[in-house]
């Protein structure tokens, strides 16, 4: 188990290095893009719509790594005020009603993904890439986050059954 967490955790940290590329990629092109229009050399026609798929894709293919990290944001009001104990069973309740819920999405992200080939459903765009993608990528978001909440629920059971407490300001 501990070899597929390694591999996942570093499956996942290769989506965020391709998408902190596609955002250099953007920054760069933004101002290129400026100067062909400014030199009246052209355009890059296809940009802003490249932009806009570009941060739906990393929106949901990094929110995986932004959880394993435990960067995203939350409000610990609730299991500040409980025991460490009942604190880690809660966030455990968390952690495995969220993994349903993300399942759920996968699948729908799935059906939805199905029925648009199906269709072969285009976006009203200039730059056109097949809805179907779109969601796949929405499904695989999904499907990865679930398998974080997993593992998130997994490392706090482990820390249930050894008793041992996490160090103050750390979290699951």
């Amino acid at each position: 188990m501990d070899v597929f967490v390694h591999r996942f955790h570093q499956f996942l940290w290769a989506l965020t290095v391709l998408v902190a590329l596609s955002i250099a990629a953007i920054a760069v092109l933004i101002p290129v893009n400026l100067v062909l229009v400014k030199m009246q050399w052209g355009n890059l026609w296809w940009l802003h719509e490249a932009v806009e798929y570009l941060l739906y894709a990393g929106v949901f293919l990094c929110a995986p790594w932004v959880l394993s990290q435990d960067e995203h944001v939350r409000v610990d009001v609730l299991t500040s005020a409980l025991s460490w104990h009942a604190a880690v069973r809660l966030k455990q309740l968390v952690d495995v009603v969220c993994a349903a819920l993300c399942v759920l999405l996968c699948l729908y992200g799935v059906r939805m993904a199905i029925s648009e080939f199906q269709d072969g459903t285009l976006p009203d765009k200039d730059l056109r890439i097949q809805t179907g993608y779109m969601m796949v990528i929405f499904a695989a978001s999904f499907a990865l986050l679930a398998i974080e909440f997993l593992l998130r629920w997994r490392r706090a059971k482990a820390l249930v059954t050894s008793g041992r407490r996490q160090p103050a300001g750390s979290s699951l």
